[in-house]
């Protein structure tokens, strides 16, 4: 009887991992250990390549095989933390097809919310490396803040198109939701759970009235 192969983390399965295979989860590892680090509560300018290595398993003179210094692992762990981040917010905009404007902006600030409570020491550790003097650091979190106004916007319009609602300046109103966003995320690091699901009440109106607002504006231009 042929045994079963569990699939490798390139998802392939029965072959044997390749030099780039190998490459790449190492990388993985690296950049898990290091964001374990930080969810532990260590500043990531606190951190050496050698403790990430330790923590990782990973030799420490091969570590410098994948990053020269600190900078370069943490930009490298910003732009993964980005694209968790875009991938869970695509994720939730999902449902928002099958709800009309405000229930669809409801169900995406839950799973926000959720997202929020889930992974508050990524996006501390975002906020901190948008502080970063390096401005590379700004950069890539703007890039994929960019990104996600532009779904943002497309899903909008999609929600918009779908119940043939008035149409808007999607573009506008996602960079303002997204404004919003920050904001709360901002303010949520300093709160518990019950005062975020307050805030988050308060933040849902907003964020209501700005997209009312607009379509009121755009009749009125009409």
């Amino acid at each position: 009887m042929t045994a079963n192969v569990a699939p490798d983390s390139a998802g392939t399965q029965g072959r044997t991992k390749t030099r780039s295979d190998r490459k790449l989860e190492t990388r993985r590892r690296i950049l898990d250990a290091a964001l374990q680090l930080v969810e532990e509560g260590r500043s990531p300018e606190a951190l050496g390549l050698r403790e990430v290595a330790r923590v990782a398993g990973v030799a420490a003179p091969s570590i410098y095989n994948h990053f020269a210094d600190m900078d370069e692992l943490g930009l490298a762990l910003v732009d993964d933390c980005c694209i968790r981040l875009r991938t869970i917010a695509r994720a939730a905009r999902h449902p928002m097809a099958e709800h009309d404007m405000p229930q669809a902006l409801k169900r995406l600030l839950e799973q926000f919310l959720l997202y929020v409570n889930r992974h508050e020491s990524i996006l501390r550790l975002l906020i901190q490396q948008w502080f970063n003097p390096n401005p590379a650091f700004r950069r890539t979190i703007r890039r994929e803040l960019a990104s996600m106004q532009v779904d943002l916007a497309d899903s909008m319009q999609q929600v918009a198109a779908q119940k043939g609602m008035r149409s808007g300046d999607y573009s506008l109103e996602s960079q303002a939701i997204l404004s919003l966003l920050t904001v709360f995320v901002l303010d949520a690091m300093d709160l518990d759970k019950e005062q975020r699901e307050r805030r988050m009440e308060r933040l849902e109106r907003q964020i209501l009235m700005l997209v009312l607002g607009s379509r009121a504006l755009a009749a009125g231009v009409s």
